[in-house]
């Protein structure tokens, strides 16, 4: 069952998603940047930000479609948001967002288009949204922190070894602070739906990784 679930979800990052989503947004051309992105996303090092999240955030998105004032955006900007990865920089949504930019205006997709979906792609950095767009975009990439313990501990993992150059008590502070960060948030979830779902089970889910943070379990 875990195997199939997996499956599906990769199943999400395919060429024929990315196709379909560019099309829908007025894409004019038949020039693909499958490859560029699948080469970014498969790279060395990437452990979580990887082919496997874009999925998930893809798959995240389909109960929400209804319910988004341009679900191909949305898809669009899920495809690119993480496409610039690098941890020892603090610009990788920036980077992110104006390569999508360069290649949407290369393929003749409408400017209001482009701006909407820089501003999805940049939401990410902050997780501060301004609409129901962005909220469900923020949703989706934050969901990881409301999943089954035993994939947010996978989750957790898989950040610390992005993170792997950096000294164990450094990370082990910089971490309570991020985790803390949303914890206090009066609502870390937007969307009723993702509220509904995933809430209770993020909150749980940093309390306990902060906690072992803190006592020192964890470095």
């Amino acid at each position: 069952m875990v195997y199939t679930a997996t499956f599906k979800l990769s199943a999400m990052f395919h060429q024929d998603n990315l196709t379909r989503s560019l099309a829908q947004i007025g894409a004019q051309s038949s020039f693909s940047i499958f490859d560029e992105l699948k080469a970014v996303y498969t790279e060395p090092g990437r452990y979580y930000h990887s082919d496997r999240h874009i999925g998930e955030c893809l798959t995240r998105l389909q109960p929400l479609r209804h319910q988004a004032t341009h679900p191909a955006e949305i898809e669009v900007a899920l495809w690119f948001h993480d496409a610039v990865y690098d941890t020892r920089r603090i610009d990788n949504e920036e980077r992110s967002a104006e390569w999508a930019i360069k290649f949407l205006r290369a393929y003749k997709v409408e400017q209001a288009v482009i701006d909407r979906i820089a501003r999805l792609i940049m939401v990410t950095q902050a997780h501060d949204p301004h609409d129901a767009d962005t909220a469900i975009m923020t949703d989706i990439d934050l969901s990881i922190l409301g999943a089954p313990p035993h994939v947010f501990e996978q989750y957790d993992t898989d950040i610390r070894r992005e993170y792997s150059w950096i000294p164990g008590e450094q990370f082990r502070r910089g971490r309570i602070q991020v985790l803390n960060n949303f914890l206090e948030r009066a609502e870390i979830c937007k969307t009723s739906y993702f509220l509904a779902k995933y809430e209770q089970q993020a909150r749980l889910n940093l309390r306990r990784k902060i906690e072992q943070l803190s006592s020192g379990l964890l470095l």
